[in-house]
C-alpha cells in the first residue's frame, strides 16, 4: 500500500517538475511572454531610442524645399545638468525631511552629490571658456534649455496622470507637494544627454572635442536640424517646425509615437498639415539585465511630400515683387497664384511679405507683432473684395439665364448714377461714360463692357438676376467654398451677412440681400474672395466652364470637378471681351500688354483688371493659352494698389513671360 502511495507521489512530483520546465522554457523562448513584458517594464530605462529622420518637402521638379540636416551639438548628461536646478535640491531636501534620516539632512544630501556637483562645476567652467561666456550665463542656459523643459514635462505628467479632470493647483494647493509629485515622474529625457550648444562648423566640432576630451558627462553628438534651402521663398506654404511640447502628446494613443524632449513638430503650412506622414516613427531597442535584446522596434523614416509648385517660378515672381524698379507698388503686401489649367496644379503660391524659415522659430514673436502679418498666407488665408475680376462670372450667369444677349446694350451715360447705384470709374477718371467711348464700336454691349470694365453695365446686370440664382452661380464658380484640396484656407463670403462657419454647403449659406446685388455685380459690398479662388475662376473659364479644385500636393489625384454648362456662345463672348482687355485700344490693360509680344509667340492672353476702395486693392487676373493647348491661369493682388492695370498688370505680364521661359507655355 505504501509502495503504491510512493509511486503516486513520485509521479505527481514528476508532473510538477515537467510543468516547471515547460513554463521556464516558454518564458525563455517567448520574448513576448507576460514575464518578459514585466521585465521590459522593470528595465524600461535600459532601452535605447532610435531616432527617425523627418521626410523632405520637394517642389514639382524634385528640388528640396525642406530637409533634416546633420548638425553637431555639445551635450551634457542630465544627471549633471539637474544639479544646477534649485528644484532638484528642494525635492531632495523635502524627501529627506519627511524620512527617517531627517537629522542633518542637508549635510547628507551634500555628501551624496558632492562629486557630481564638482563635475558640473568643471563642465560649466569649460563651457564658459569655450563659448566666451560667464559661469552664471552658462548655468542660466543649462536651466533654461535643459532643466526647465524637463521639469515642465514632469509637472505636466504628474498632473495628467493623477488629476486629469482638475487644475493641478486646485487639486494640490501646496506647492511643495506638487514639486514632490513631479519629482516622482521619470521620463526618458532624464536618461539621455541634452543639447546645450550648437556647433556651427567643423572647426567648432574639432575645438569642442579637444576642449572636452577628458571631461566626464559631456558628449559631442549629431543632431538633426530642419533646413530650408530657399529661405523665405514660399515660406507661408512650406511652414516650419517647432520644439514639441507636452500637450502635443495629449491625444496620442500609441506610446511609441510620443514626442520626446528635443523633437520637433510641424507648426504651420505643409510641415503641419502632413506632420504624421513627414515625421515617421522612432525605433526602440529594449535590453534585459544581461544587455540582451528583449524587443526591437524598427525605425520608420518619414515620407517625402512633393508639392506641385515650381520653386524657380515662385522665386522669379517673388523677386519682381521685391524689386522697386519692376513693381509699381514696391513694399506693398501682395499675393499671386499661378495654376496649370489642364492638371489643376498650383505652380506658384506667392504671399508677401515673407520671412526666413530658418529663423522663424526664434523670430516668431516679432513676426506676430508685425502689422503686415508676414506669417499669413495671403493667397489662401485672407479674403478681399474681388472688384471687377468677378465681371466675367456675372456675365456668364446673365447670359445663361437669358437676362441679356451679347449684343444688347446697357447705357453708361456721361452723368452720375441715381442715388444708391455705383458710378462708373470712367466717369470719375475721364468725365464721360462708355456710351460715348463705344459710340462707333457697337455701343456698351457685353464684350465692350468687359473690355472697358463698365460698372454701370455689370451692376444693372447683376440686379436682373435673382439673389438665389446669383449666389448659386458664384458658388458654382468656386466662390464661397474651399477651392484647394486638403489644405487650410478661408472660404470667403458670398452673402450679405457673414456665414457661421467655413466651407459650408450651399443650403447653409445666408442669402444675398436683393438691394446688394448691384454691388456684388462689381465685386463690392459684402462680397469677399481669396486670390486662389479668383485664379481658379479663370482656370474654370479656360477649361470651357469645367470647375475643378486646385491641388498643391503632387501625389493627390486631380479633382474630377463638374461642368457648369456654359455653351459655346457664352464662352465666346467672355473670351472676346477678356482678350480685348489686353489686345485692343480701350482695353483697361492694353497699355501694359501692347508691347509684350505674346501674340507673335502664339500666346493668347485673356485678362481682367480690378480695383476696390475701402479697402484699396488692385487686381489683375486671367489666363493664357498657347497653340499646343497648354494653358495657365493666374491672379495678382496688390494690397493698397489704386489701379488694377498699372499696379497689378505689369506683374501679370512678367509672370507670363516666366511661364514661357520655364516651358509652361510654348
Amino acid at each position: 500500500m505504501y509502495d503504491r502511495r510512493l509511486k503516486i507521489f513520485a509521479f505527481l512530483c514528476f508532473l510538477f517538475a515537467a510543468a516547471c520546465v515547460v513554463r521556464l522554457a516558454y518564458i525563455q523562448l517567448n520574448p513576448r511572454s507576460a514575464w518578459q513584458s514585466q521585465l521590459e517594464k522593470i528595465y524600461a530605462s535600459k532601452s535605447k531610442e532610435l531616432p527617425a529622420l523627418r521626410g523632405k518637402i520637394l517642389d514639382r521638379n524634385g528640388k528640396i524645399l525642406a530637409a533634416d540636416e546633420a548638425k553637431f551639438a555639445l551635450c551634457i548628461d542630465y544627471n549633471f545638468a539637474r544639479l544646477a536646478d534649485e528644484r532638484f535640491w528642494q525635492a531632495q531636501l523635502l524627501r529627506a525631511l519627511d524620512g527617517p534620516d531627517a537629522e542633518n539632512a542637508g549635510e547628507k544630501i551634500r555628501k551624496k552629490f558632492i562629486e557630481d556637483f564638482n563635475t558640473l562645476s568643471e563642465i560649466i567652467y569649460r563651457c564658459a571658456q569655450f563659448e566666451n561666456l560667464t559661469f552664471e550665463q552658462v548655468k542660466e542656459q543649462i536651466n533654461r534649455q535643459i532643466n526647465e523643459p524637463i521639469w515642465q514635462l514632469r509637472y505636466y505628467l504628474a498632473w495628467k496622470r493623477k488629476y486629469p479632470d482638475k487644475e493641478f493647483e486646485t487639486a494640490v494647493p501646496d506647492a511643495d507637494e506638487r514639486l514632490l509629485l513631479a519629482a516622482e515622474i521619470d521620463v526618458a529625457e532624464m536618461h539621455q544627454s541634452q543639447e546645450l550648444f550648437k556647433l556651427e562648423n567643423d572647426d567648432e566640432v574639432l575645438a569642442a572635442q579637444l576642449k572636452f576630451l577628458d571631461t566626464s558627462g559631456v558628449q559631442i553628438q549629431p543632431r538633426a536640424q530642419r533646413y530650408y534651402p530657399f529661405k523665405s521663398s514660399a515660406s507661408q506654404l512650406i511652414g516650419w517646425v517647432r520644439l514639441a511640447a507636452p500637450a502635443d502628446n495629449q491625444n496620442l494613443r500609441d506610446e511609441s509615437g510620443r514626442y520626446m524632449y528635443g523633437e520637433t513638430i510641424g507648426f504651420c503650412g505643409v510641415e503641419y498639415v502632413f506632420e504624421p506622414y513627414l515625421r515617421g516613427s522612432r525605433g526602440k531597442v529594449v535590453y534585459d539585465t544581461n544587455k540582451e535584446i528583449l524587443s526591437k522596434t524598427e525605425t520608420r523614416f518619414g515620407g517625402d511630400v512633393k508639392l506641385t509648385i515650381d520653386i524657380e517660378l515662385q522665386r522669379k515672381i517673388e523677386n519682381i515683387l521685391k524689386n522697386r524698379n519692376l513693381n509699381p507698388c514696391f513694399g506693398h503686401p501682395a499675393a499671386v497664384v499661378v495654376i496649370d489649367v489642364n492638371s489643376t496644379d498650383i505652380l506658384a503660391l506667392v504671399s508677401l511679405p515673407d520671412f526666413d524659415l530658418n529663423k522663424a522659430r526664434w523670430d516668431y514673436s516679432k513676426l506676430l507683432a508685425d502689422g503686415n502679418k508676414p506669417v499669413v498666407n495671403r493667397a489662401i488665408e485672407e479674403f478681399y473684395p474681388p472688384g471687377s475680376t468677378v465681371k466675367p462670372v456675372i456675365l456668364a450667369a446673365a447670359l445663361a439665364g437669358d437676362k441679356i444677349t451679347g449684343d444688347q446694350i446697357i447705357s453708361c451715360p456721361s452723368h452720375p448714377s441715381p442715388a444708391g447705384w455705383p458710378n462708373c470709374w470712367i466717369l470719375k477718371t475721364l468725365g464721360y461714360g462708355h456710351d460715348e467711348q463705344w459710340a462707333n464700336e457697337g455701343g456698351n454691349k457685353a464684350r465692350n463692357a468687359l473690355r472697358g470694365s463698365c460698372n454701370i453695365y455689370f451692376s444693372q446686370l447683376a440686379d436682373r438676376i435673382s439673389p438665389e440664382s446669383l449666389q448659386k452661380w458664384l458658388f458654382s464658380f468656386g466662390f464661397g467654398k474651399n477651392t484647394l484640396q486638403n489644405f487650410r484656407q478661408v472660404s470667403g463670403i458670398i452673402s450679405s451677412s457673414v456665414p457661421q462657419g467655413n466651407d459650408l454647403p450651399f443650403d447653409q449659406l445666408p442669402g444675398i440681400d436683393p438691394a446688394e446685388r448691384r454691388f456684388f455685380g462689381i465685386g463690392h459690398g459684402n462680397f469677399r474672395t481669396t486670390v486662389l479662388q479668383v485664379a481658379n475662376v479663370f482656370a474654370t473659364l479656360a477649361r470651357e466652364g469645367v470647375f475643378k479644385k486646385a491641388r498643391i500636393v503632387a501625389s493627390q489625384p486631380a479633382d474630377a470637378g463638374y461642368n457648369l454648362g456654359l455653351n459655346e456662345n457664352i464662352l465666346s463672348i467672355i473670351y472676346d471681351g477678356t482678350h480685348a482687355v489686353v489686345s485692343e485700344q480701350g482695353g483697361t490693360a492694353f497699355k501694359q500688354f501692347a508691347d509684350s509680344g505674346f501674340e507673335e509667340k502664339g500666346i493668347k492672353v485673356f485678362g481682367k483688371t480690378g480695383s476696390t476702395e475701402k479697402p484699396y486693392d488692385a487686381w489683375f487676373a486671367g489666363f493664357a493659352k498657347d497653340s499646343l493647348g497648354k494653358s495657365v491661369a493666374f491672379a495678382v493682388l496688390i494690397e493698397g494698389g489704386q489701379h488694377g492695370a498699372s499696379d497689378a498688370g505689369p506683374i501679370a505680364r512678367d509672370l507670363l513671360s516666366f511661364c514661357i521661359e520655364l516651358g509652361y507655355l510654348k
